[in-house]
């Protein structure tokens, strides 16, 4: 067994600048500069900042160094998550922010540099494009936003632009700003041809820059003015852009949509500057493409009703149909979460726009009369939109078509509450010209995935060895290990609340991961001071095991660190109430919660 004092001796020097940047900072100081603070007991309160509310339900510990809102928002975390969320940043930006007002030299600042260098390029390119816009050969482009009723403000506002034919403008224009080739040509905007030439990747095309949460300029998207194919293309994926993680509009809409409590979603680049235009400023694009489960994690905290508006002919039905499976997969984890009675909120709720046949939202929205939020306000819900289009894909006179039908909606009737389950069942019935009971028995028919396992408790031998150290921290690093390197966990650990992991660190490592496709390499898209942990991680030990092993101990891993988390949200909640007698409400609250940890742990016995 390794000696506890020397590995103790190791962690303090390992120290990472993130432990270091928390032990410099008081979190009551960082949260009292947004936040009037009130003492109460060891605690301090307030209201809540990222919700209206008239008692206060946002306490900050400073024993623990955290934060947490007890009310509708269930959220909390540490200095580095209330200053990400409240300055809308990423976690890279608040990591700079904090690391400078603590005193902090990052290790990995050089490569924070590099990648901070693909931002710079990207905005000299983006403001040449912008520039291009006004020249004469550029005159095609302005005829076509004209044509589209796109008015000048919106084209600022959007930095839509121009990128000239020829092929060696951008390439003139970066060398006169002494920009690295190399790295224009990492960054997506100059290609190298096959010959070993260099050239301009657009030319001839409108260009609309994409954009990451905090506004910087991550890629383009680009559309022919003369019918050449293929009609859009997109930055090829770099360092900082996936076409698969991002969303367009999204770093205006998102106080929009947390201020509207509704987020709506729509396909091209016209149908998002329409709506803002129009004032609807709660609307992001997909670009083009059916939604992926890494855009719809960008959004789900954001709002408790999300409506999709896509194109409703056969191509966007397909599309809209795509982006339920990846909305609801994701949308349902919260409906799966929400275990903390009281303080959970609403299960977040999707519906669907069906437009006047033949229209897109960019032709609706600027048509005469048009009332874009009485339509969106009158979407349908998920169930009642795609009871008819799921039963209108199967033959339902021959034998199995029916049962098809059950089997396709089967995942989304599990998540729904037991009164809605009710009517959709009855309405799925007639639909399917069958009886309740009849429906009711095939949908209970359908297997769970994975419910042929036995999921038995299993302590993996390389706990025992460390014992004497944190197990609750080594839980963590070795749930995360599995999850990073056995591929075939990643449906059921998408399931996982990110609170699980208490280290920041881990989390970060852990959203990332959820955010990108299995090809994705993580560390290409993570930022610098996080890959050391990353290593780390990946070179934890782990015994091989056979299949069953590993879903034992991958199962019995999350149990508990659901368990760890739940306790932890039972003792801060506890905490919160003062010195005062608990109501009857959070006496039950803290019962329930109770309840639920020893259901969880009793399983492992």
């Amino acid at each position: 067994m390794p000696d506890t004092h020397i590995l103790n001796l190791i962690e303090v020097r390992l120290m990472s600048e993130i432990d270091e940047i928390k032990s410099r900072l008081d979190v009551v100081d960082v949260v009292s500069e947004k936040v009037p603070l009130q003492r109460a007991g060891r605690n301090y309160k307030a209201n809540c900042p990222f919700h209206n509310e008239k008692t206060p339900s946002f306490i900050v510990d400073p024993g623990r160094q955290s934060w947490r809102c007890f009310g509708s928002c269930a959220i909390g975390g540490d200095v580095f998550s209330f200053v990400m969320k409240t300055e809308n940043m990423e976690f890279s930006d608040a990591l700079k922010l904090l690391a400078q007002r603590a005193g902090v030299e990052l290790r990995g600042q050089e490569t924070s540099k590099s990648r901070d260098s693909y931002f710079e390029i990207n905005k000299i390119t983006q403001d040449f494009y912008k520039d291009s816009l006004f020249t004469n050969e550029a005159q095609v482009a302005r005829k076509y936003l004209e044509s589209r009723g796109v008015a000048q403000g919106s084209v600022e506002d959007f930095a839509i632009g121009y990128s000239p034919r020829g092929g060696e403008s951008l390439k003139s224009h970066l060398l006169f700003h002494e920009v690295d080739l190399e790295k224009a040509i990492e960054c997506g905007v100059i290609n190298r041809l096959n010959d070993g030439r260099t050239r301009d990747f657009f030319w001839g095309r409108l260009m609309f820059p994409i954009f990451d949460r905090s506004g910087r300029p991550v890629g383009f998207g680009a559309r022919s003015l003369d019918e050449s194919m293929p009609k859009y293309i997109n930055t090829p994926s770099t360092p900082i852009f996936d076409k698969r993680s991002t969303l367009y509009g999204f770093h205006m809409a998102r106080d929009a949509i947390r201020e509207n409590d509704l987020g709506v979603i729509v396909e091209g680049y016209m149908d998002a500057i329409a709506a803002h235009e129009h004032g609807h400023r709660n609307v992001v694009a997909s670009m083009g493409t059916a939604l992926t489960p890494q855009q719809v994690r960008h959004l789900k905290n954001l709002a408790g009703t999300f409506v999709l508006a896509l194109d409703q002919d056969v191509a966007g039905q397909e599309a809209t149909l795509r982006s339920l499976e990846s909305a609801w997969q994701i949308f349902g984890e919260s409906t799966k979460r929400s275990q903390d009675p009281l303080f959970s909120g609403n299960p977040i709720k999707i519906n669907v726009v069906s437009l006047p046949e033949g229209k897109d939202p960019d032709e609706f929205i600027r048509s005469d009369g048009s009332d874009w939020e009485k339509v969106v306000d009158n979407a349908l819900p998920l169930l009642e939109y795609l009871i008819p289009v799921v039963s209108g894909r199967f033959d339902l006179g021959v034998p199995g078509g029916k049962g098809r039908v059950v089997e396709s909606l089967a995942p989304i009737f599990r998540l729904l509450d037991p009164f809605d389950k009710e009517r959709y069942i009855a309405m799925l019935a007639e639909k399917l010209s069958s009886s309740v009971e009849t429906v009711v028995t095939a949908l209970n028919q359908i297997p769970r995935q994975y419910s042929g396992k036995t999921l038995k408790k299993l302590e993996n031998p390389a706990l025992h060895e460390r014992s004497n150290l944190n197990i609750e921290s080594y839980r963590e690093e070795h749930t995360l290990a599995l999850i990073l390197k056995y591929p075939e966990l990643r449906d059921v650990a998408a399931d996982v609340n990110p609170e699980c992991f208490t280290r920041i660190e881990d989390r970060e490592i852990y959203l990332k991961w959820l955010e990108l496709d299995l090809e994705a390499s993580l560390v290409e898209f993570i930022d610098p001071v996080l890959k050391e942990r990353l290593t780390k991680v990946q070179a934890h030990n782990i015994l091989e095991s056979t299949t069953v092993d590993l879903w034992e101990d991958f199962n019995f891993c999350i149990r508990k660190l659901e368990s760890d988390r739940l306790k932890r949200y039972s003792t801060n909640f506890a905490e919160s109430q003062d010195d005062k007698l608990p109501s009857s409400e959070v006496v039950n609250a803290i019962n329930d919660l109770n309840k639920k940890i020893m259901e969880i742990d009793a399983s492992d016995r």
